[in-house]
C-alpha cells in the first residue's frame, strides 16, 4: 500500500516496486479513469471500493503481488481496506510511506498534467504528519516503510527495505503481498 499525499511520488515508487516485484499495480486514479473517464472525477466511493476489491482479491488468487497507489492518507481509510478487503489471513499488508517534503510536492504537482488543488496537498501532508493519524504497524500492516523519492536514489531505497525480507526472495510469501 503506497501512503503519502498528492505529488509525493508514490506512482513512482510503485512503479519501481512493480519491476522488482513483478506486482500488479491499481491505482485508484486509474480506475476512476476507467469508471468516470476522468481520473479527477471522484465519483461514489462504493462503487470504486467494490471495483479495488475484485481486482485484490484477483490477483491475491494468482499469486501476484498487488500494489495499491492512493494516498491513503487517513488511518480509516488504510484499516478500511486492509480489514475489509475479505483476503486470506496469509496476506502480508506492507506500507510505502513516502517522506516527501511538502515543498517538493508542491513543486511536483505544478509539473504535473492533472494538478491537485494546493490545499489538498497540504492537508494531506499534515494529516500524515499528524501522530494521530500516521501510519503505524497496528493498523495490520506487516512492514511499514518510509521513503523519500526526492532525495535520489529510489531503487537503492527501496532495494534496502527488501534486503533480507521474503518479499524479494522469490518465496511463496512474496505472493501474498498487498
Amino acid at each position: 500500500m503506497l501512503i503519502g499525499p498528492p505529488a509525493s511520488g508514490k506512482s513512482t515508487t510503485a512503479q519501481e516496486l512493480a519491476a522488482q516485484l513483478q506486482a500488479l499495480v491499481l491505482s485508484t486514479d486509474v480506475l476512476r479513469e476507467e469508471l468516470w473517464g476522468d481520473a479527477a472525477i471522484q465519483g461514489p466511493w462504493p462503487v470504486l471500493e467494490r471495483v479495488l476489491h475484485s481486482r485484490i482479491q484477483e490477483s491475491v488468487e494468482a499469486g501476484r503481488p498487488v500494489l495499491i497507489d492512493a494516498t491513503h492518507a487517513r488511518r480509516r481509510w488504510r484499516r478500511r481496506l486492509i480489514h475489509a478487503s475479505g483476503l486470506p489471513a496469509e496476506v502480508h499488508w506492507v506500507g510505502w510511506w513516502m517522506q516527501t517534503p511538502l515543498s517538493i510536492c508542491l513543486v511536483w504537482n505544478r509539473r504535473r498534467t492533472r494538478l491537485v488543488p494546493e490545499e489538498v496537498i497540504r492537508r494531506f501532508a499534515a494529516t500524515l504528519s499528524d501522530p494521530q493519524a500516521s501510519p503505524t504497524l497496528s493498523e495490520g500492516f506487516a512492514a511499514l516503510h518510509p521513503l523519500d523519492p526526492s532525495r535520489g536514489g529510489l531503487q537503492d531505497q527501496i532495494r534496502q527495505a527488501l534486503e533480507g525480507t521474503a518479499l524479494n526472495q522469490g518465496t511463496d510469501d512474496a505472493t501474498t503481498e498487498a
